[in-house]
């Protein structure tokens, strides 16, 4: 073999290490959610939420969740936040699952409240947020811990689509690894009743990999 070919299957050799074998994996800074919503209006949401495998999560105040709830950023009276959601999260100082619920009420600081930790890549764990039907706006929290609330929710009466969804947050651009599961997955009517979420929307940000299990169940995935 000439030195001339040599000298170009080097250089062939080299960019196909460049392009294969890249020198770090950006992911962006900030929040990213995979997951399902409802297209329609409904008093509450449940589900069956496993981590899948053990979450690595990269920096201190850096997290993962999968969890349930209504409301959102800007959805209350007059644009303010608002919301209430509940199921697992793990952060950087440790790689334990831990359920929790946070609240967000107009005019108050969210507050995040942890109710168990311990909880391992395979244990199921059904929760819920529902409105209570004697009681418009009051909603509470239903886990294996118990039943937290009633909260009070300002003008959240038949106003909001729930969300089920896996979330993602990262101080930089080092990647969370991920992976939850939401199995049976249900709305609840204005009567208390409750129905299987048969049909939803998708919100997926890039660098999630949602796959669905059914008509009621679904992963989501950190790519």
């Amino acid at each position: 073999m000439t030195r001339a070919r040599i000298a170009v299957l080097a250089g062939v050799l080299a960019l196909a290490t460049a392009v294969l074998v890249p020198a770090a994996l950006a992911c962006p800074k900030g929040y990213s959610y995979g997951g399902l919503y409802s297209p329609t209006k409904a008093s509450g949401i449940a589900a069956s939420i496993s981590m899948l495998d053990t979450p690595a999560v990269v920096g201190g105040t850096s997290h993962v969740a999968g969890w349930v709830g209504v409301g959102g950023p800007g959805l209350g009276p007059h644009g303010e936040d608002e919301w209430l959601q509940v199921g697992l999260a793990t952060f950087g100082d440790s790689n334990e699952g831990r359920l929790y619920y946070e609240l967000a009420q107009p005019g108050h600081a969210p507050e995040y409240v942890e109710l168990a930790r311990g909880i391992v890549p395979g244990v199921k764990v059904r929760v819920a947020v529902l409105e209570l039907q004697f009681a418009r706006d009051a909603w509470i929290v239903v886990s294996p811990a118990g039943i937290s609330g009633p909260f009070y929710l300002p003008r959240s009466h038949q106003t909001w689509q729930p969300i089920a969804t896996a979330e993602s947050y990262a101080e930089t651009t080092e990647c969370n690894s991920y992976a939850y599961r939401f199995g049976g997955l249900q709305l609840a009517g204005k009567d208390g009743t409750w129905r299987s979420m048969r049909r939803a929307e998708t919100l997926q940000d890039p660098g999630w990999r949602l796959r669905r299990h059914g008509s009621s169940a679904f992963s989501a995935t950190g790519v």
